[in-house]
């Protein structure tokens, strides 16, 4: 990351907090102008394109005082989702199992002091920034004691004027016991009360929960997207955030994953890893796999894969003769690998990586979806030379 000091993040309001996402954001403000809101929405996509921020952002219009199809970030009901707040506003996400927690139980008062503490910070997280991440060390899924709550909490008068909102995030993490319960809950819709699930992994809930909320289907943001937020939100200088935003695959998430790490020496591996796919020894491209795996940091994995078909991005632009974003050694590497294999196939190896990288998310073997993109991009790039 540059040295360079960042500028101040600017400060967002309305619709405005979510990057992109302009049809899903006009779809949700016809509903609310129209008073058609459904009961219950789906917000599906990669992460890091915005299905959270959309999301809270409804749930923000749904409870203005001014009854708008805009927050006016203004009256004490938007204050209140300042902070995450709100009595009609309740989150829903993965929690710790508390020690002897039994059915029925509240699934916060069963935790620790530590892990409310956990807790607190994430939300707190969360509403200063709808991008952030929600990991709470433990947290592997969605309790069935959290999706009773609902039902529960729905039930009961509402302390202020507007709708009860539950925001179930990262939805796909619920258990067969939660999925079934929540099911039940969208079967019976209750008075003033509306669902927003979301999601990264649609095809990971039971096909009957989907089928029975409206659909918001969240976009990859486009390069200039990302860049845009990254330089007003984030205060990132252009060349950076230029570089982070066209091997983000449009998530601003993954962007600003690769901000913080060091992107040229990842980039100089990701090189290597190619160098090593090339080469007629197999044992250092073996042992470099066997190191990747062996890490178990599927994060940090993807982040280089990003930076793998990033360069692969650069070389394709470099051999249609448009301009590249790369200088010394960096870009002499372009060149001499464009010169070596002319006839190489880039949309495909491009195309290869992305598939790793779906993989990858999938909870795919490690392994295997490394030598797996090792042989594709062998074919991609030497098939003309073989």
């Amino acid at each position: 990351m540059p040295s360079e000091t960042p500028a101040s993040s600017e400060v967002l309001h309305g619709w405005d907090r979510v990057i992109g996402q302009r049809r899903a954001k006009d779809l949700l403000q016809r509903a609310v102008s129209s008073g058609q809101v459904a009961h219950a929405y789906l917000f599906a996509g990669p992460e890091g394109v915005g299905a959270d921020a959309l999301a809270l952002e409804l749930a923000r219009v749904l409870n203005c005082e001014e009854g708008g199809a805009v927050a006016c970030d203004r009256c004490a009901s938007c204050r209140a989702m300042q902070t995450l707040q709100h009595p009609n506003v309740h989150l829903v996400f993965p929690l710790p199992v508390g020690k002897n927690e039994k059915q029925g139980d509240d699934p916060l008062t069963v935790l620790t002091d530590d892990q409310v503490v956990a807790v607190r910070d994430v939300i707190a997280a969360k509403a200063a920034d709808p991008y952030a991440r929600m990991e709470i060390p433990r947290a592997t899924s969605i309790k069935i004691n959290s999706i009773r709550a609902i039902k529960r909490e729905a039930s009961m008068s509402q302390p202020t004027r507007g709708r009860n909102v539950f925001v179930l995030l990262q939805a796909e993490l619920m258990g067969a016991d939660a999925s079934n319960s929540l099911l039940k809950t969208l079967e019976e819709p209750l008075a003033d009360t509306v669902l927003l699930l979301t999601t990264s992994e649609r095809d990971a809930l039971l096909p009957t929960i989907v089928s029975r909320c409206q659909q918001i289907i969240c976009d990859r943001l486009g390069e200039d997207e990302i860049e845009d937020a990254l330089r007003r939100r984030d205060g990132i200088p252009e060349d950076a955030a230029h570089l982070a935003s066209e091997m983000a695959g449009g998530s601003y998430t993954a962007a600003r994953d690769l901000l913080s790490t060091d992107v040229q020496a990842q980039r100089v591996r990701a090189v290597a890893f190619l160098r090593m796919i090339l080469a007629k020894q197999r044992l250092p491209l073996i042992q470099e796999i066997e190191l990747l795996a062996s890490s178990n940091d599927r994060p940090g994995v993807e982040r280089w894969m990003r930076l793998l078909g990033g360069w692969l991005r650069d070389a394709l632009m470099m051999s249609e003769g448009r301009p590249v974003h790369s200088e010394g050694e960096d870009r002499v590497a372009l060149e001499n690998f464009c010169s070596r294999f002319p006839g190489a196939d880039l949309p495909a190896a491009v195309q290869r990586v992305e598939r790793a990288i779906a993989d990858l998310d999938k909870n795919g073997y490690l392994v295997l979806v490394l030598i797996s993109l090792a042989l594709d991009l062998r074919t991609c790039i030497t098939q003309s030379a073989d």
